[in-house]
């Protein structure tokens, strides 16, 4: 029987893309028949049981030993230097999973510690970035290594949940979800919302919570611009903030996105989808929405101008159906068993 063992930093009941991404990998792996361990340095408990092993530490040496009881390694979140470089001394098959293509040397590090980084990534069985922008970039950034790309899908909760709901009248124009800091473009959408009050007020809600939440409500106070905030939400009501909603905005600036699962489960509600012109996101809304140049609040005015003008948000709305194949569990589960196959079999 094979041994998996999948690293992440945060885990569940940490409520982010990444930490619902690695339970969906962790779920699908264990089961097609593996034997699945997941290490985690969050060291809260969820009450939830879970289809596979889950190991929760922040020792060295704990996560040593699990590798060492393992025959195969991923991490989802990029390069990490403890479960590698043991699965490199012991000649493991190892796999980092990549939401972008920058988490193959962490930010600004250029030490030893990138210098390690960089060597592990040139060591590694398989690449698996999360969308085909991100792939084309470790293509450059690790030129010959072997990369898989396994876009996020929807999880099976929000399916289960959207077979249960009913239709709802729409009570926001905009919708934003997500983490309420700068660099994911919440002063941008104000701006942007500020030109077009005078001729076009809109409805927009923001869900979420983050560091940056009270200056948003005073900024929004200043530019005398209505908006309503849901807080953070489950994720039963996140689905119908995303079905109450005409359009997900994803604004963001600084903050580079991988394969942001809200653009995922607002198409699958049949929410369309303007987002700043990061390479992944412009390849998971396709034409089911449009995207505005980053950083650039005015460009972002005219598309949700152009959004609400003529037939276009009848069009995307229709497209949205277009695009669910990419996100859906059967797409993931090849991908995966491609993945499988890439590590247990990699002369073929």
């Amino acid at each position: 029987m094979t041994r998996i063992l999948v690293y992440t930093r945060t885990f569940l009941p940490v409520l982010g893309g990444l930490e619902r991404n690695t339970y969906t990998l962790c779920r699908f792996l264990a089961e097609s028949g593996y034997t699945v361990t997941l290490v985690t340095e969050t060291l809260e408990e969820d009450t939830r049981r879970f289809p596979f092993r889950v190991v929760r530490t922040r020792s060295n040496f704990r996560i040593i030993r699990e590798v060492l009881h393992t025959n195969i390694v991923f991490v989802n979140g990029g390069i990490s230097i403890k479960p590698f470089l043991t699965a490199l001394v012991l000649r493991k098959p190892y796999a980092p999973v990549y939401q972008s293509a920058e988490l193959y040397i962490r930010g600004n590090d250029r030490g030893i510690g990138a210098r390690l980084r960089h060597f592990l990534a040139s060591h590694a069985s398989l690449h698996i970035p999360v969308s085909r922008f991100a792939k084309a970039q470790l293509g450059r950034l690790l030129p010959g290594k072997k990369c898989i790309a396994v876009p996020n899908p929807i999880d099976q909760e929000l399916l289960d949940l959207l077979t249960k709901s009913i239709p709802v009248d729409k009570e926001y124009d905009l919708l934003f979800a997500g983490r309420m800091i700068d660099g994911k473009g919440i002063f941008h959408l104000l701006e942007a919302l500020k030109i077009l009050h005078p001729h076009l007020p809109l409805r927009v809600a923001f869900a979420g919570d983050g560091e940056e939440k009270d200056s948003l409500v005073e900024v929004a106070a200043k530019l005398d611009l209505p908006i309503e905030l849901l807080g953070r939400l489950d994720r039963e009501a996140l689905i119908l903030a995303y079905q109450k909603a005409r359009v997900l905005v994803v604004p963001s600036s600084t903050h580079t996105e991988g394969n942001p699962l809200v653009i995922a489960e607002a198409l699958t509600c049949g929410t369309p989808v303007i987002a700043s012109d990061q390479g992944a996101m412009v390849e998971a809304i396709g034409n089911a929405g449009t995207t505005f140049l980053r950083y650039d609040a005015a460009d972002l005015a005219r598309k949700i101008e152009w959004m609400f003008s003529d037939d276009n948000l009848s069009i995307c709305t229709q497209a949205t159906k277009t695009r669910l194949s990419d996100f859906s569990n059967a797409t993931y589960a090849e991908r995966i068993g491609e993945v499988m196959r890439a590590l247990t079999h990699p002369e073929e």
